[in-house]
């Protein structure tokens, strides 16, 4: 069974953060279209930074039935709906709990039925510097994908950045710390032991923050997997090595369950064009087609 999953930044701040961007929008909309006619479209989509309602276009116009969105600005640091950790924010400024200004940006598409979604907030002393103002967060879509034994969790998530944030350095790599950990923990708290597809932008380019998080989520990186096993895994024309390496903060990571093994068969940097004289984002999309197999364990 091929899965393909694309993690997609598209940097859709509010105005008057950013203006001028509907057209970017709707041209993104529009080449998700022209591959849905092809038969070649991504089944799974994870948005990033769609802050701006001017987004709506993707979800409405690309032609995905289902649909999970991410926390909103005005929900609290629980779990989805089982209600964990409630109430557990701390301040980060003098108020009890602090209002966010935009949401998570989370968006997660798919051709195939969404089945199950949690979601978790991270709370509000795992956040640094202007980042504090969005409703950082992880998502979780369990999507039944036809012909597989198990359903596949896709996660999806944006983690602190760390020039941009305007926060200290030390700060910014404590805090990216912490929501490793927490990501750590949702990915326990929500399992059942489905094969994973971990993907987002983890703003992981800096060495200390890549090496923490690769090591305390214990899964396999796509984009090194596929470097390392050429004869197995097709990297696209144009997407250079660096660019699923070291080079970037967008990554895929994955791991097998029991029943259903997982391998990335071919990999591409994307959404490179630009619209009178504009990237569509500063991010480019990460695309990674996976081959699933049901396989049933040995036993004596």
């Amino acid at each position: 069974v091929g899965l393909r999953v694309l993690s997609y930044n598209i940097q859709a701040l509010p105005s008057p953060l950013k203006k001028g961007t509907a057209p970017l929008f709707a041209r993104i909309a529009e080449m998700l279209q022209e591959r849905r006619a092809k038969g070649t479209q991504p089944h799974v989509v994870l948005l990033q930074e769609a802050f701006d309602k001017k987004t709506d276009v993707i979800l409405e116009q690309a032609g995905y039935r289902y649909i999970l969105k991410g926390p909103g600005k005005k929900t609290k640091a629980k779990l989805g709906q089982a209600h964990w950790v409630q109430k557990t924010r701390k301040s980060y400024v003098k108020f009890t709990d602090p209002q966010k200004f935009m949401g998570s940006g989370l968006v997660i598409l798919s051709d195939y039925p969404i089945i199950k979604g949690h979601h978790k907030s991270f709370n509000s002393d795992e956040c640094a510097g202007i980042d504090c103002m969005a409703n950082k967060s992880m998502q979780m879509a369990r999507i039944d994908v036809p012909g597989l034994a198990q359903p596949v969790d896709i996660v999806n998530s944006h983690f602190n950045s760390r020039r941009s944030a305007k926060a200290p350095r030390k700060l910014s790599l404590k805090i990216h710390y912490k929501q490793t950990d927490k990501l750590k923990w949702f990915l326990k708290k929500t399992g059942v032991g489905n094969p994973l597809i971990v993907a987002g932008d983890f703003n992981t380019k800096q060495g200390a923050r890549y090496e923490y998080f690769a090591k305390k989520i214990a899964l396999t990186d796509a984009g090194t997997q596929c470097v390392s096993d050429n004869a197995a895994c097709i990297i696209a024309k144009g997407t250079k090595v660096e660019m699923v390496l070291f080079d970037t903060n967008d990554k895929h990571f994955y791991e097998a369950s029991d029943t259903v093994s997982i391998a990335p068969y071919f990999i591409e940097r994307n959404f490179a064009e630009t619209l009178d004289g504009k990237d569509l984002s500063d991010h480019l999309g990460y695309e990674i087609h996976y081959k699933l197999s049901s396989q049933w364990p040995v036993t004596d």
